[in-house]
């Protein structure tokens, strides 16, 4: 096992952790149920805590593939880019998703705080989540072609031949 690996196996719990806390946030809006916004809430937080290892894994993984046949360096810092911009967002909606735990109460009069916060946690999750998946596009084009786009090479004649 080397850093590479431990990267590949950290980056995917993040993206579908927060998917999960997306769902659990909006149903529980939707059907004002307290229990499922707190559950939505904290998904997000534990979200954003597998963010970090993800990240902070992702420069050793760089010094195991960088000098390895057909990887390009321009693709390795798009995906440190796009990593950087995720973290952040994911930072922030961890930090909404806290302020709406630690505001939320079960008695209905004061109710509004976390239906406030749970909204922000809400659509700063739906930005990070698509940031999330655009960073792992950017870092599956590191190693697998079939996601670049580019158009496919167009055939040359047989030299010689007119």
């Amino acid at each position: 096992m080397n850093n590479a690996y431990f990267h590949l196996l950290l980056n995917h719990a993040p993206v579908y952790t927060v998917l999960f806390g997306i769902v659990l946030l909006l149903y529980g809006l939707l059907a004002r149920n307290i229990s499922l916004v707190k559950a939505g809430l904290t998904s997000v937080l534990v979200a954003t805590l597998l963010t970090m290892p993800a990240y902070f894994t992702g420069e050793g993984a760089e010094e195991v593939v960088e000098h390895l046949p057909g990887i390009h360096h321009a693709d390795i810092e798009a995906h440190e880019q796009m990593a950087e911009w995720a973290l952040w967002a994911m930072g922030t909606a961890g930090t909404a998703a806290l302020l709406g735990l630690l505001t939320t109460s079960s008695r209905p009069a004061r109710a509004r705080k976390p239906k406030v916060w749970a909204v922000v946690t809400l659509v700063v999750s739906i930005g990070a989540f698509a940031l999330l998946v655009w960073t792992g596009l950017t870092g599956g084009a590191i190693r697998h072609s079939e996601l670049k786009e580019v158009a496919p090479p167009v055939p040359q004649p047989p030299a010689g031949n007119p």
